[in-house]
């Protein structure tokens, strides 16, 4: 029995190419520029779960040792985080369009 929580112990820690969750964005939100430094941290981190998604097609395309369920959990993540990101920038249109059809 112990012997089969030692070859389970490994994949707790998770798949290497797998990011840890992204850190927290910056704490002040009444400073100058903080909205946009909040995006540029999303959309850095967006770029870095497409990249790991990429690179896990590409080990899995190279016939590389990578486990099909890591691969599909990180393309999984990054199609999460593409349609989430789509959906927030939509809002942001709209009420930016919104704004612009208000009275003076």
């Amino acid at each position: 029995m112990d012997a089969n929580l030692a070859a389970i112990a490994p994949v707790a820690s998770g798949p290497a190419f797998l990011p840890p969750p992204s850190a927290a964005a910056p704490a002040d939100a009444s400073a100058p520029g903080a909205f946009a430094r909040l995006l540029q941290h999303e959309v850095g981190a967006l770029d870095d779960t497409l990249k790991v998604a990429e690179a896990g097609m590409r080990d899995l395309a190279a016939d590389k040792p990578v486990e099909l369920h890591d691969v599909m959990i990180g393309l999984e993540r990054a199609r999460i985080s593409v349609q989430t990101f789509v959906q927030v920038r939509n809002k942001l249109v709209e009420a930016f369009q919104d704004l612009m059809r208000m009275q003076l």
